[in-house]
């Protein structure tokens, strides 16, 4: 009897024991469905993050439903064989637990699929606020972009406007689809809105650098129009000075290298224009720089200015030389007129007819006074010569003059006058006073 007593005891304590062990798997396993729905009802953590951590408690609930199940089929076969039923208690701990999971697996899915979902229209959130700023950067390089065609950029930049006209309503859209996001999803949605606020600000840089292209362009043709009529002015003074200093000196007459001093003259009075015009048209190009291609102009301003001073340092050199030759070749003149009216004078003399009306006597005084009167020949001739040694004309020059001609001419003339008037006195004189 004591042995039966003693083997029941045995017994009772093997089965309190291993009701305690198949209470703690459930309790342990009611310890995780609580933690896992705490961890459902947090706050959202990072999408994928999450999602991974939904995919593993999936796993680890189908797993506690197996463990559960199983626990629940070894309890209902040892049952059996003691041919009992399985205890009420034990069996309503076994569903309840059983059923916990399978709700909370129900969960999981749940809340995996709203993830997921989430994680899509996040995605599709990013794409569209990525496709925004590519469109945006596009229309902000376009419109840092110059132009060699004012009337073009004009056109374009309408069309750009356009653009960012459709942008602002797509931006608009955006955040106004964010905010209801943010109902789902409060992190997400905050990482959105500063992502648009950042597409805000390069929004409004865009419309910024629209405006001022706009307003660069508006005014870009007048100025392009100035500084083509300032290099226009510019080209055709270059092209006269070119010819004039290239051009051969006339240096037959004092007229003509008045006339030509006046040229020269005339010449660089235009040209007191010309740096100014060149310091505005770089003030043109400066203006134009942001949405003009300049590069070439800039090369064509340095161009002209160095092209025009040494044409002014050519024409301000050769004004001075054609003034002092002007005035010497006057003085030449005026000698030389002087010495050709006296020789002119003492030709008409030497050959009147009225001579041969007078005596022999009276003929031979009269040119005896007329040889007198041609020594006075002598200064004019020697002044015409001093006058064509102080030419200040290029000396391969002298020679060739017409004037020079002339003025030895006159000297040989005076010669032969004085010659003539010589031989004359002696002829007679020997008539006269025969031996």
């Amino acid at each position: 009897m004591q042995q039966k007593v003693k083997k029941g005891m045995k017994m009772v304590k093997q089965e309190l024991k291993e009701r305690e062990e198949v209470e703690a798997e459930i309790n342990i396993v009611k310890s995780w469905i609580q933690e896992t729905k705490e961890y459902l009802l947090s706050p959202d953590a990072e999408v994928d993050i999450q999602l991974q951590e939904l995919q593993s408690l999936f796993g680890e609930a189908t797993t506690h439903r197996q463990a559960v199940e199983k626990l629940a089929e070894q309890q209902q076969n040892k049952y059996l064989g003691l041919y009992t039923i399985l205890p009420s208690e034990l069996s309503l701990h076994l569903a309840e637990v059983g059923l916990a999971l399978v709700t909370v697996q129900d969960q999981i899915q749940t809340k995996e699929r709203e993830t997921q979902q989430i994680k899509t229209l996040n995605q599709e959130f990013e794409q569209k606020i990525q496709g925004i700023a590519n469109e945006l950067n596009t229309i902000l390089s376009k419109l840092k972009k110059k132009t060699n065609d004012i009337a073009q950029a004009k056109l374009e930049q309408k069309i750009l406007g356009d653009e960012l006209d459709s942008c602002n309503i797509k931006l608009l859209e955006l955040d106004a689809s964010v905010q209801d996001f943010a109902e789902q999803n409060v992190p997400l949605a905050k990482q959105l809105a500063n992502r648009i606020g950042k597409l805000t600000a390069l929004h409004q840089q865009t419309i910024r650098q629209a405006e001022y292209r706009a307003a660069k362009l508006s005014q870009a043709a007048s100025h392009l129009e100035e500084y083509n009529e300032m290099l226009e002015f510019i080209l055709k003074w270059t092209e006269k000075a070119n010819i004039l200093v290239h051009g051969s000196i006339t240096w037959n007459s004092s007229s003509q290298l008045r006339d030509q001093f006046k040229a020269y003259q005339s010449i660089l009075d235009e040209s007191g224009e010309i740096h100014g015009d060149l310091e505005a048209m770089s003030e043109r190009i400066d203006y134009l720089a942001s949405v003009y291609c300049t590069e070439g102009m800039s090369q064509q301003v340095l161009e002209l200015g160095r092209r025009t001073e040494e044409l002014q340092q050519v024409i301000k050199v050769q004004l001075p030389n054609l003034q002092d030759a002007a005035k010497d070749m006057k003085k030449f003149e005026i000698e030389l007129r002087g010495l050709q009216a006296a020789l002119e004078q003492a030709q008409a003399t030497l050959t009147s007819p009225e001579l041969g009306h007078l005596s022999l006597k009276e003929q031979l005084s009269h040119r005896q006074h007329l040889l007198s009167e041609m020594e006075s020949l002598k200064p004019k001739v020697q002044a015409v010569q001093d006058c064509q040694s102080a030419l200040r004309i290029p000396e391969e020059v002298v020679t060739s003059l017409p004037m020079c001609h002339s003025a030895l001419r006159l000297q040989e003339e005076a010669s032969r006058l004085q010659h003539t008037a010589i031989q004359q006195c002696n002829i007679m004189q020997a008539s006269e006073f025969p031996h």
